[in-house]
């Protein structure tokens, strides 16, 4: 439990680290960029930019799912220790 607290924690850092959502906030943005400014007979390009899209939202959601759970351990482990 402890180590699904801390993973938890550490998730959360990743998501509000300033400089990491910029450099993901960019790497979206260009992403979106390629894939709107291509040509008709570009679809490979448009498939790698939708791929990349779609990886930085998995990544995301990975990291809420890591985060939510580690805060439900924290509860848990909350309602524990009033027991006890």
């Amino acid at each position: 439990m402890e180590d699904e607290i801390r993973r938890g924690r550490k998730a959360q850092q990743v998501l509000e680290d300033e400089t990491l959502s910029a450099a993901v906030r960019k790497l979206e943005n260009d992403q979106l960029w390629l894939f709107r400014s291509s040509k008709p007979d570009e679809s490979a390009k448009r498939e790698t930019a939708w791929c990349m899209l779609q990886a930085i939202d998995l990544l995301r959601q990975e990291l809420i799912k890591v985060m939510d759970a580690g805060k439900i351990a924290q509860k848990a482990f909350e309602r524990t220790n009033r027991s006890i």
